[in-house]
């Protein structure tokens, strides 16, 4: 289990995710990620409301930004637990495997930002 935190967007964003409030806590764990970058716990749980909101509103865009924030975990390549490092391995898996499948009933993914402008020239 993760070290207790200080972390008062990261307590309150776990508690919005309890309650089923995704959009605040999606919002409120960017926030705690931002205030504390080195925390893989905070990452492990922005995935989770990521997941449990695509889950829920049948969502493959949502499923896209929690593996975007796997990617960004797997990058840091953060000191983490055992146990953190099994979950993360899961759980990046997981989500992976319902976006090939979401890609394979018709789902495309949004493009990225650099050619959102593009396409606005």
């Amino acid at each position: 289990m993760a070290a207790p935190t200080k972390n008062p967007y990261f307590e309150e964003g776990l508690r919005l995710l309890r309650s089923g409030d995704w959009v605040e806590s999606i919002r409120t764990l960017g926030w705690a990620k931002d205030a504390e970058p080195d925390n893989p716990a905070i990452f492990l749980a922005l995935i989770e409301a990521y997941e449990t909101a695509a889950d829920s509103e049948q969502e493959p865009d949502l499923l896209q930004q929690a593996f975007n924030v796997c990617r960004d975990l797997r990058d840091r390549r953060l000191p983490s637990s055992d146990r953190q490092q099994a979950d993360f391995f899961h759980v990046f898996v997981r989500i992976r495997d319902k976006l090939m499948a979401a890609r394979a009933s018709g789902w495309t993914p949004p493009p990225p930002k650099e050619r959102i402008g593009e396409a606005q020239r």
